[in-house]
């Protein structure tokens, strides 16, 4: 009752602050881009995204922004049942257009949280699917989410094992290309940082570090602006040891 109390509020507050035409994907959007990620907010967005839904019909921008919202709240960690509604709307998004990047992508993003929640091994007949959606999105729209079909699969082939078709190289190199086209996005670097650590290059994974620590500086949302500097500081720690012992025994060898 509480939750169905709070997104008429919502709406009501959304309908009055615009007056009474129905709301566009411009509406969602500027409250999309403007949100902390909490449920709350993320229920907001989800009330509007219905309420456009209800006024216009089926649409496919509505409801891959549908997906989205219920990519987040599975992130969030409140219900993994989100992640199953996030698959059910980039499926009627696909439905609708068969060449949807928005749609493959977040079928793929939300498939993979699902085998992750499973394990590796309890979900190998997941790969091949998270790969073929990453790939088609690629295909259709390699910017989508500046970068994200490349920033997708560089994680995947990093965190898979080599039998499984894992590869630290195609991990960098898609990771790489996710840098060019969203080279704003702080995750991309801090993956490609991570690919680059575990590939050895250790200079230039402290490289892409610094380059992150530069675009986390612009961000408008401190709440993220944190977790990535916690993260870049910490792997930037597993690193140096590694510089420090390639500048001791370089100096060495120099003597």
């Amino acid at each position: 009752m509480n939750r169905i109390l709070t997104l008429g509020l919502v709406l009501l507050f959304c309908l009055a602050a615009r007056g009474t035409g129905p709301l566009s994907t411009a509406d969602i959007d500027r409250h999309y881009q403007t949100i902390p990620m909490t449920d709350a907010e993320l229920l907001q967005s989800e009330a509007m995204i219905l309420e456009a839904l209800k006024q216009s019909g089926p649409s496919e921008p509505l409801i891959w922004r549908l997906a989205r919202t219920y990519y987040w709240l599975g992130i969030n960690g409140t219900d993994k049942n989100y992640f199953h509604r996030c698959i059910e709307q980039a499926d009627q998004t696909i439905q609708l257009n068969d060449q949807s990047a928005t749609g493959y992508f977040f079928r793929g993003l939300c498939r993979g949280k699902l085998g992750e929640i499973q394990g590796i091994w309890k979900s190998l007949a997941i790969i091949k699917p998270v790969k073929q959606d990453l790939l088609a999105a690629l295909k259709f729209d390699p910017t989508v989410s500046q970068g994200g079909p490349d920033r997708a699969l560089g994680k995947l082939y990093l965190e898979l094992p080599a039998l499984l078709g894992g590869s630290v190289d195609k991990s960098v190199d898609h990771l790489k290309q996710a840098v060019s086209l969203g080279p704003e996005f702080a995750d991309n670097y801090l993956f490609l940082a991570q690919a680059l650590y575990e590939k050895g290059d250790y200079p230039a994974a402290r490289n892409t570090l610094v380059e992150l620590l530069e675009i986390a500086k612009k961000s408008d949302n401190p709440q993220n602006l944190q977790t990535i500097r916690q993260q870049a500081q910490e792997l930037m720690e597993k690193i140096n040891p590694w510089l420090e012992s390639s500048l001791s025994n370089a100096q060495r060898n120099k003597n």
